[in-house]
């Protein structure tokens, strides 16, 4: 009865130590795992960040906001922001490309919506210069669409923020 019982502690044993060797493995996997989400997320706001700029050289103007809103900005300024815009565009597409494989996968779709309406702003504005160029854009039309390019841009970089933050504040 001895000689089972000292074998049935022993499987005991090693049943336990397997358990937590594979328990800390999966701990530290997960900390490895969140730890390389962090660089993927920072990477795509930092690709982000040239649109901070364009809003608010196009959008949040200092001065009265009626004003920003109802007239497109100088020519100049317009083609600025559309070559930050272009180039945010392909740094989030490559920075949105390494999320797909970070993921989780709810974080990766907000990554492409983010995307998706920085395309849509550069292209709203593209159209704007071409207006200009052509005679001008009525204000209502600018200032309706400016604010819904502005507000989906913005939308989308707070979903982004969101659901990164979901991933990275839960426990391991």
């Amino acid at each position: 009865m001895a000689v089972v019982g000292t074998l049935c502690t022993s499987w005991l044993a090693q049943v336990t130590a397997r358990r937590q060797t594979r328990d800390q493995g999966a701990v530290e996997h997960s900390r490895a795992l969140r730890s390389e989400r962090l660089e993927a997320y920072l990477a795509f706001m930092k690709a982000a960040e040239p649109v901070d700029g364009v809003l608010h050289r196009v959008a949040h103007q200092d001065g009265p906001r009626v004003a920003v809103w109802n007239s497109p900005p100088a020519a100049d300024v317009l083609d600025e922001a559309l070559v930050e815009l272009g180039a945010a565009v392909d740094a989030l597409y490559k920075a949105q490309a390494r999320l797909d494989l970070m993921g989780p996968k709810a974080v990766a779709v907000e990554a492409v919506n983010v995307w998706s309406e920085v395309r849509s702003l550069r292209m709203y504005l593209e159209g704007v210069r071409h207006d200009m160029r052509a005679g001008g854009p009525s204000a209502d039309g600018y200032r309706t669409g400016l604010q819904a390019a502005v507000d989906a841009v913005e939308v989308s970089r707070d979903r982004f923020a969101q659901r990164a933050r979901e991933v990275l504040e839960a426990p391991p």
